[in-house]
């Protein structure tokens, strides 16, 4: 998760009357012994990493007493943390600060365990966390003194903490037989868990290694030992906004129940019962805007569910069991199902199934794009009022933790649905410092325009926090004007015309899943230096300067430091959501740098080329450009922006209508029927060249072929031909458009201009 920040230089008299002193860079945590702190106690943790400077600080989302240790350096920093006993446990993220900004967040975990390096036995009383590192083919052994009948958990957190090691977990008695032992589970994100009823009194072993004996760095783990009590799901997982319902929290033998009543949609992290001793991730349950039903097990009749978009909760408890639906439906309508399990960290490998009033299957679904959970979109006959929806297990399989949420939406009013991702995690500021912030949207179903907003301290502006409808994202700036402020955390959020709101969420976050709210977390700091010491701007980019697709763009920039024997690396911002291919980015379709842009020593103006796809479905794209300043190692001693400028597309090519876009016509039952469709090509931004228009989404069984518009005309007309026997009625998939060649140098490259929808009428004739 890449981070952003400025740093500045000495006052120019120091420069010229010596050598340059940079500041130092920001803060790089390479890792965290122990990753874990003990509420209502003090835990000792140590960072290494670099360029902790000579008096680093500790940012965390709550209150705590943190001591540094006098030996540490610039490379290892240790602190004593000592935090009150009302803090919840859960997961968290940390930080380091300094006066050149704050680091890149580790996962940290906490509750009232003694958190211990790991080491070769324990020696105090249970139950205790240990953290340890573990990579390649290496196994790990720790020994505990246990008692005949006593019960002990055991469970290794690593893929939870952003490690990539894949625990196995094997628990041995003191003639080294094997007791128990678990490995990875997707019900635990990938990590593992045992419970064992010990045999005899004497010395046990726990051995860890990775599921292949070929671990990956970082293979950081903790591995908690004894008794607690945790939370693995929440039942219902989604309830409706101002629902009073009782949740059941599912995980230990007993079942604890909580009441929530939300008014505000999202994500909603429940308080653990006030009994026991909790610990691993929050429980959390997400709050709807629409109707949420659960599933009323104990009728013998078909549970009934109205028509619109609605979900309802259940569980597959026993083997073999279906849970059915009577779902009231319109005639001639298209309906959408969805089962969420595998995406809820259900064990259930669900499947969907629609019967009709007798019960006989009409249709099946199983495992949807990327997902075991199943997807269907039903076609509802006519005269068809309701229909009958189950959801089974593929496997036959059930028990108290197989859980589902149904989801439903009808095709002919779907609501808006839509995500926010950025790639920024820290943001650091100096004085009069101006800071981009690229925000994106994945649009499923148009939302409109989407304002963003967070809490930010006084003395900040924000300015271009707005995505417009129809486009793929937006840059925003945020600058600082006061002297000094602490360091804070923030939360993006979004929020569209009819009301809708999403979080921001940190793309490829780790704890998306896991604890959401910490996805969305972002931390904002101030510097100690100055934004006047190092600088970069348009140097001569027209007001007017727009993008046309299939051509290149020049961004001539010129950057200011002090320093005139650095180096300065330059980076393109957009605000475009980048195209993929095999979940990665297209270079093809992406608006990017030609190549790598670094100004030598002494060298201010840049003139990097843009460019530029021949696909741009947004109206406009901000584009901004971020100067990094580097070290002769390629450190990055200082980060500047260029002001954010939204450049609108400019089509060479354009198409209209001559007439209206309804087109109706009668068919002649004995022959093909010829409908004629006349336009104008517009051509723009000095393109001459022939124009290609066709014609797609046609009907099954017409044809429309097309017509190539010749250089110096723009009247066109297409037939489309109607066969005798085309069913009657309205098609609105027609989509009219034009392709051209727009640099002569690149023949292949053709230019699409924006489409013209189109709805055919269709009558049958006498």
């Amino acid at each position: 998760m890449p981070h952003l920040r400025n740093c500045g230089f000495l006052s120019l008299a120091m420069f010229l009357a010596g050598p340059l002193l940079v500041h130092a860079a920001v803060p790089v945590i390479a890792n965290v012994n122990v990753r874990g702190l003990r509420s209502g106690g003090t835990t000792t943790v140590t960072f290494d990493g670099n360029d902790f400077g000579a008096a680093p600080r500790l940012l965390l989302p709550f209150a705590a007493r943190q001591d540094l240790k006098p030996k540490s350096t610039r490379n290892q920093a240790t602190f004593d943390v000592t935090l009150d006993a009302a803090i919840v446990p859960g997961y968290y993220q940390a930080r380091l600060l300094t006066e050149a900004g704050a680091s890149l967040p580790v996962v940290i975990a906490v509750d009232d365990m003694p958190q211990l390096p790991f080491a070769a036995a324990i020696e105090q009383p249970l139950p205790v966390a240990m953290h340890g590192n573990l990579t390649g083919s290496t196994t790990l052994e720790t020994r505990f003194t246990g008692k005949a009948g006593q019960k002990v958990l055991v469970e290794v957190e690593a893929q939870r903490l952003g490690s990539k090691l894949r625990p196995i977990v094997h628990l041995h008695d003191p003639k080294r037989r094997q007791v128990a032992w678990a490995w990875t589970t997707p019900a635990l994100h990938g990590d593992a868990r045992l419970e064992a009823t010990l045999p005899q009194d004497g010395s046990y072993t726990l051995t860890i290694h990775d599921a292949e004996y070929a671990g990956q760095a970082p293979g950081h783990f903790r591995l908690r030992l004894g008794q607690w009590a945790y939370v693995d799901q929440v039942f219902p997982p989604v309830i409706a906004k101002g629902q009073l319902r009782a949740l059941e929290l599912l995980g230990m033998s007993e079942t604890k129940r909580v009441e929530l009543n939300s008014a505000t949609t999202g994500v909603q992290p429940l308080n653990w019962p006030k009994n026991g001793r909790w610990s691993g991730p929050r429980p959390f349950v997400r709050v709807s805007a629409r109707p949420e039903f659960v599933e009323q097990s104990s009728s013998s009749k078909l549970q009934e569910l109205p028509t619109g978009a609605i979900a309802v909760s259940g569980r597959l408890l026993m083997a073999n069991e279906e849970d059915r639906y009577r779902l009231a439906v319109v005639p001639g309508t298209k309906v959408k199902l969805d089962v969420f399990a595998e995406r809820l960290g259900s064990p259930l490998d669900c499947a969907l199934v629609i019967r009709n009033e007798k019960g006989e299957l009409i249709a099946r679904a199983e495992d949807g794009p990327g997902t075991l959970d199943p997807t269907l979109e039903y076609a509802v006959p006519a005269k068809t009022s309701f229909i009958v929806v189950g959801v089974v297990e593929a496997q036959g399989r059930g028990g108290p933790r197989g859980v589902y949420r149904l989801v439903v939406d009808p095709q002919q009013s779907p609501a808006p649905d839509w995500q926010l991702t950025t790639s920024v995690s820290t943001i650091d500021l100096p004085m009069a410092g101006r800071c981009v912030v690229p925000v994106w949207v994945k649009r499923k179903i148009a939302a409109g325009k989407i304002d963003l907003s967070a809490a930010l301290p006084g003395g900040f502006k924000l300015e271009g926090n707005s995505i417009v409808d129809g486009a793929d994202g937006t840059l925003m700036t945020i600058q600082r004007g006061t002297p000094s402020s602490d360091a804070t955390l923030i939360h993006w959020r979004g929020k569209c015309s009819d009301g809708q709101e999403r979080p921001v969420f940190i793309k490829d976050h780790p704890l998306r899943r896991l604890q959401p709210w910490l996805a969305s977390e972002v931390a904002l700091a101030t510097t100690a230096d100055k934004a006047s010491d190092f600088q970069v701007d348009w140097r001569s980019l027209p007001i007017d300067a727009g993008i046309v697709p299939g051509r290149k763009l020049t961004l001539p920039v010129r950057v200011a430091r002090l320093d005139p024997k650095t180096s300065v690396r330059l980076t393109l911002l957009t605000s475009q959501l980048p195209p993929l291919v095999n979940n990665q980015p297209d270079p093809n379709r992406t608006i990017r740098f030609e190549k790598t842009e670094e100004l030598a020593a002494k060298i201010a103006d840049g003139n990097p080329s843009l460019f530029i796809p021949a696909e741009l479905p947004s109206p406009s794209y901000d584009l901004s450009v971020k100067a990094e300043m580097l070290a002769p190692d390629k450190r990055v001693l200082a980060v500047a922006y260029a002001p954010v400028r939204r450049l609108a597309v400019r089509m060479p090519v354009l198409v209209r209508l001559v007439g209206p876009p309804r087109l109706e016509k009668v068919l002649d039952p004995k022959k093909e029927t010829i409908v004629k469709i006349a336009g104008l090509v517009e051509r723009k931004e000095g393109l001459k060249s022939d124009v290609t228009v066709e014609l797609k989404g046609l009907p099954p069984g017409t044809r429309a072929g097309a017509v190539n518009v010749k250089a110096g005309t723009t009247a066109f007309t297409i037939d489309l031909v109607l066969p005798p026997n085309l069913t009657s009625g309205e098609f609105r998939e027609l989509r009219l458009s034009g392709t051209a060649v727009v640099d002569p140098k690149q023949p292949n490259v053709r230019v699409r201009s924006r489409e013209v929808e189109l709805t055919l009428v269709v009558k049958a004739g006498k």
